[in-house]
């Protein structure tokens, strides 16, 4: 068995861009949840996600009202620590 297999898998970080109030919301986990309304809503929260996804490995997913997956933008960064 290679050096590098682990049988306890080890999350994966998901930040999820969601409809929320009439707009939407970049939610990374409790108490850190930021939304935005306009027209350009769901444009900023991506960019928002993708800005604080710039470091690390994981995924945002951009979720429809009925919280169904519309898509997955992965990210994976080399250099981190």
């Amino acid at each position: 068995m290679p050096g590098s297999a682990n049988p306890v898998q080890q999350s994966v970080p998901v930040i999820e861009i969601r409809p929320f109030k009439g707009g939407w919301q970049c939610f990374e986990g409790p108490g850190v949840a930021p939304y935005w309304t306009g027209e350009k809503a769901k444009e900023d929260a991506i960019g928002y996600a993708k800005a604080r996804a710039k470091f690390g490995r994981g995924e945002i997913r951009v979720l429809h009202n009925d919280n169904s997956i519309e898509r997955v933008i992965p990210f994976e960064h080399a250099g981190q620590l």
